[in-house]
């Protein structure tokens, strides 16, 4: 199944063998880690195919228990694969009122807070997508996206920085976050990113921090 999966001609020829099915009720049956771990690979692998990942996506059955094995106790190659599905879910928006319902947003976020620079790079990327919906921007900061982001950004894994760099830059388009994000350390974050978008988001942040340091001094 792993092999087969990996071949485009085959993955709608799965699914229309009622595949999608089966690898659910193998997926709920699994007793250990490394079934576990090969039924969540096949089933990121089936999902690069936009028709099948909608598929996926309508079997309200695969979301929620993907997501709870991202906060269970197994292997680091079960989170892995896991956040590879969460990952390609993120990329479309139509997707995203699903995530948010099966406690998605919190795994991301959960995600760029491992060491793991594979879970990293794939919950940076999940957030960079989900922080453009402008519902979910002050909820993932209120989860505490803001401070692995900006953790991430000082680390050297260049991929995962690119994403945290363009999550943080999303979550900053909300008036709402500006103050969390220079609590958190993330003007310098952002001035590090060294482009004109950056730095305009900088100059919004500062006013916004210095006024509200203003109001506090004035009830002080």
């Amino acid at each position: 199944g792993l092999v087969l999966s990996t071949e485009p001609t085959t993955k709608h020829h799965i699914v229309a063998e009622n595949g999608l099915s089966s690898l659910l009720s193998v997926l709920k049956s699994c007793k250990d880690d490394e079934s576990t771990h090969a039924c969540i690979y096949l089933l990121g692998s089936l999902a690069e195919d936009i028709e099948i990942l909608k598929a996926i996506v309508d079997m309200d059955s695969f979301l929620p228990f993907v997501v709870q094995k991202l906060g269970a106790a197994g292997s680091i190659e079960t989170k892995r694969s896991a956040a590879y599905f969460l990952a390609l879910l993120s990329e479309y928006q139509e997707c995203h009122r699903r995530l948010q319902e099966a406690n998605a947003l919190e795994s991301a976020v959960a995600l760029i807070s491992l060491v793991d620079e594979e879970c990293q790079y794939y919950g940076a990327f999940a957030l960079a997508l989900l922080a453009k919906n402008k519902s979910f921007q002050v909820p993932l900061a209120k989860m505490g996206g803001v401070r692995p982001l900006v953790s991430i950004m000082a680390s050297k894994h260049s991929d995962a920085r690119h994403w945290a760099a363009l999550a943080l830059l999303k979550l900053a388009d909300n008036f709402n976050n500006h103050i969390t994000i220079a609590e958190e350390g993330g003007i310098s974050a952002l001035l590090a990113i060294g482009n004109g978008e950056g730095g305009v988001t900088v100059a919004n942040l500062a006013k916004r921090a210095f006024d509200d340091v203003k109001q506090k001094w004035r009830k002080s």
